[in-house]
């Protein structure tokens, strides 16, 4: 309830199962913007009520008719074999990092190496356990390392 110059307003609004009743009533007595807010939501539930039974709301639901439509269509599957589609969304490659994997490098020198790559990671061949290895930025702070 909101009480505007000289009068008190009412919004009302219930949520049904698909469906949203909104109420808004103003009066300079508050009693009555509340009775007559209550009156009318209870009359448009009423009113749709007795739509629904009599069948304005009823009938197959949308996936019924979805399903109905799509049975009806003819596909032609040569057409879309012919036709590949193309995802405008879809990520595409920008950039190809290779690293030397072969020759291994001591831990050390792979954080040096870190700070002069374009990102936040540097993959190598670890010295001292001979493993396949990534050392990497941490948010918090510090580096990472992860063996492979």
């Amino acid at each position: 309830m909101k009480q505007v110059k000289n009068a008190h307003r009412v919004d009302l609004t219930c949520n049904l199962k698909g469906l949203t009743v909104n109420c808004k009533v103003e009066s300079p007595d508050m009693y009555s913007s509340i009775d007559s807010a209550g009156s009318a939501l209870q009359s448009k539930l009423c009113k749709y009520r007795q739509r629904r039974s009599d069948g304005h709301h009823a009938g197959n639901s949308m996936g019924d008719d979805l399903m109905e439509a799509l049975e009806a269509m003819e596909f032609d599957i040569e057409a879309e074999e012919q036709e590949e589609y193309v995802d405008p969304e879809f990520p595409t490659v920008t950039k190809v990092n290779s690293f030397d994997l072969e020759h291994a490098i001591p831990l050390k020198e792979a954080i040096f190496a870190l700070d002069y790559v374009d990102h936040d990671f540097f993959v190598f061949k670890n010295e001292e356990t001979d493993k396949k290895s990534v050392v990497y930025k941490r948010n918090a702070g510090g580096v990472g390392l992860i063996e492979l």
